[in-house]
């Protein structure tokens, strides 16, 4: 089970956090992720935050142009924090294409805020979960296995890395649900035992495995999972309702086009 968010970093110092570095910005969403959403967090590992937000419409429409993503990692009042944010409307550009980082952070367990932006963003996001997110799953998983193939020190952090997102794909294929958590998703494809790699990384997040390690033979399985779950999936080729997409960001721009409109964060995050 993953650590509480609470327990990670006080409710009130993340609200300060978050007002500081976003308080210009109606938040709808911010998720946590990494290692401590994937179920597989050491001691070092920093609390990874994903976030969408919404910029005023009268900055978007005006003659500058603000920034379409806002990313900030280091420490916060003695909390380790890795935070990045996506603009509404690059989010859901990237939704409809297969993004599924984007599909992640809407869908995500663990949220720090609740409104009914987010109930309906999310009913938005499992409208168009199709199999253009396969592109996604193989593209990262295999991006992964690549980035531990070239390390000179192969750490037990990628290779899971690797099994989480394949696996994760694989589920979403199958069943049209997203589910994040590497112990969840391990054993109902085969790959109960990798509590073992695990609990290696929790005790070292640096740890290593030899070339030959079974973790490493069983990548090229993993894969042909994958592969298998979107030739047998049932999800449509494209998303069902793009349009209501559309009609969910048109519907924040009204609401959102001045400045003195937009929501502050709020001093609790739940």
């Amino acid at each position: 089970m993953s650590t509480g968010v609470t327990a990670l970093i006080p409710a009130a110092t993340l609200g300060r956090f978050l007002r500081a570095h976003m308080g210009g910005s109606k938040l709808l969403v911010v998720a946590v992720s990494g290692s401590h959403a994937f179920g597989f967090p050491s001691s070092e590992s920093p609390l990874e935050l994903k976030g969408i937000h919404v910029e005023p419409t009268e900055n978007l429409v005006g003659l500058s142009s603000p920034p379409k993503a806002f990313n900030w990692v280091g420490e916060f009042e003695a909390h380790r924090i890795d935070y990045s944010s996506e603009e509404l409307g690059t989010a859901l550009k990237r939704l409809l294409k297969g993004d599924g980082s984007i599909l992640e952070r809407i869908l995500a367990p663990r949220q720090l805020l609740r409104s009914e932006d987010l109930r309906r963003l999310q009913k938005v996001a499992r409208g168009v979960i199709c199999r253009r997110f396969f592109a996604h799953y193989r593209s990262f998983s295999k991006g992964v296995l690549r980035e531990y193939e070239s390390q000179e020190k192969r750490t037990v952090r990628h290779l899971l890395g690797a099994y989480r997102s394949a696996l994760t794909g694989v589920h979403l294929l199958r069943t049209g649900k997203l589910v994040l958590e590497l112990t969840e998703l391990a054993s109902p494809y085969g790959f109960a035992q990798i509590d073992e790699l695990i609990q290696l990384h929790r005790k070292q997040e640096s740890a290593v495995l030899e070339d030959n390690n079974q973790w490493i033979n069983r990548l090229v399985r993993l894969h042909s999972l994958l592969e298998r779950a979107l030739e047998e999936t049932t999800l449509p080729v494209d998303p069902d309702n793009p349009g209501g997409v559309e009609d969910y960001l048109l519907d924040m721009r009204r609401r959102f086009f001045d400045a003195a409109t937009v929501q502050q964060v709020p001093r609790r995050a739940r």
